[in-house]
């Protein structure tokens, strides 16, 4: 799997403790496929579905996450190719 992860504190001005950030990066077809179904799969809560639609939206923009999101769906996931025309 071709995943990185980053962790770090981002310093505020309002007199709290740092907030923690984390990055998450997926490279290639296959990642991107599953990190975008573990989003939006079943019952997700909705910070992940607001989190789902924007990543996806980012997703359909690039021809390499539309081939990531049909490879999802030959695998059994959902069609969010499918889903986006419709809306």
């Amino acid at each position: 799997m071709s995943y990185q992860t980053h962790a770090y504190d981002k310093p505020n001005d309002d007199g709290f403790p740092a907030d923690p950030v984390v990055v998450i990066v997926a490279t290639g077809t296959h990642d991107v496929s599953r990190l975008i179904n573990l989003l939006v799969g079943a019952n997700p809560t909705s910070e992940q579905r607001s989190l789902g639609k924007q990543v996806l939206r980012q997703v359909r923009q690039h021809n390499a996450g539309r081939s990531a999101l049909r490879l999802l769906a030959e695998h059994g996931g959902p069609d969010l190719l499918e889903s986006a025309a419709a809306s």
